[in-house]
């Protein structure tokens, strides 16, 4: 007789199954991420190597003006939120649907004792120095959040959920390290052509250095020529800056490594990743066992009836 799943035994398979798979999940991608934290040597960000790098120090806003968050209005290098309404639903844990959201993309200064460097928090994996939950009744006009976050949901038509990187924070980061060169080739073209419009203004000077002819005039090669050694001398003047270096970013890796963010030291990050990492086995273990228990139920009940309907037939 072929074996039949009831219903009930077709719903454990589906959600064990389903939490088997997202358990390895978890597990794999945790237990790479905290192999990566231990890893990753921990390089100063003056003599840190172009690449993948995992670099630890305090965030600081670019202009000395921390952002502000959209939603409490707290002082910070990064943010992002939710805004979530509460549907009408027989199903417990899924009654929120999100109704508004946001992500700062601005960077931010990454110090350490040896330099700094810019932070492109853009695609990365961000573990907030805090994070708030509160409720209100209207996804426009928020309520303050309360101290600390807490407040209670019972009667609330909104939640309200929001997570910033603090000013002065002190941060672990891993991503690809590089150096700044569209800023550079910018500001070398800025500075040139400030030099170009200096030289404009001293036309008998910009003749008698440019105007190879001698008609009277700087012509289109002429022209060039006069760019070019503006780009030198502009070239030369950053040079001669000692105290003016580039700035390196650091941002998401052009390949498959993850870029991470956290309010937390190096140790703390590999230590949160184990722990996430044990907590995806566990769920993929526990999801194991619940879809063995459904089977073994299932062959159970196929074996008691196949038994009655042979002791029916026998007698």
């Amino acid at each position: 007789m072929q074996q039949v799943f009831t219903p009930y035994d077709l719903a454990v398979l589906f959600f064990g199954s389903a939490g088997i798979l997202t358990g390895l999940y978890i597990f794999f991608r945790r237990w790479h991420q905290q192999r990566l934290v231990e890893d990753t040597p921990e390089a100063r960000i003056r003599s840190a190597p172009q690449g993948y790098v995992k670099l630890s120090g305090r965030a600081r806003s670019m202009d000395g003006k921390p952002q502000r968050a959209p939603l409490s209005g707290r002082s910070c290098v990064w943010w992002t939120y939710q805004v979530e309404q509460r549907q009408n639903s027989r199903l417990p844990g899924i009654s929120w649907l999100l109704s508004d959201s946001g992500t700062s993309d601005r960077p931010f200064l990454l110090i350490d004792q040896s330099d700094h460097c810019l932070v492109d928090p853009a695609g990365a994996e961000v573990e907030a120095s805090d994070r708030k939950v509160w409720y209100g009744n209207s996804p426009d006009d928020v309520p303050l959040a309360l101290f600390g976050g807490l407040n209670v949901g019972f009667g609330r038509n909104c939640r309200y959920v929001e997570a910033i990187l603090s000013e002065d924070a002190q941060l672990a980061v891993l991503g690809e390290f590089r150096a700044n060169t569209a800023s550079m080739t910018n500001a070398l073209e800025d500075e040139a052509a400030a030099l170009l419009d200096q030289w404009k203004r001293d036309q008998p000077a910009l003749l008698a250095r440019f105007d190879g002819n001698h008609d009277g005039r700087v012509d289109a090669a002429e022209w060039e020529a006069a760019r070019a050694a503006a780009l030198t001398e502009a070239r030369q003047n950053k040079i001669q800056q000692a105290p003016e270096r580039r700035i390196s970013v650091l941002a998401k890796p052009r390949g498959a490594k993850p870029f991470l963010i956290a309010a937390r030291s190096a140790g703390q990050l590999a230590r949160t990743e184990k722990g996430r990492a044990m907590a995806g086995l566990a769920i993929a273990l526990l999801s194991l066992i619940v879809t063995c228990y459904a089977i073994a139920h299932a062959r159970s009940d196929h074996d008691r009836t196949e038994a009655s309907q042979n002791y029916v037939s026998n007698h």
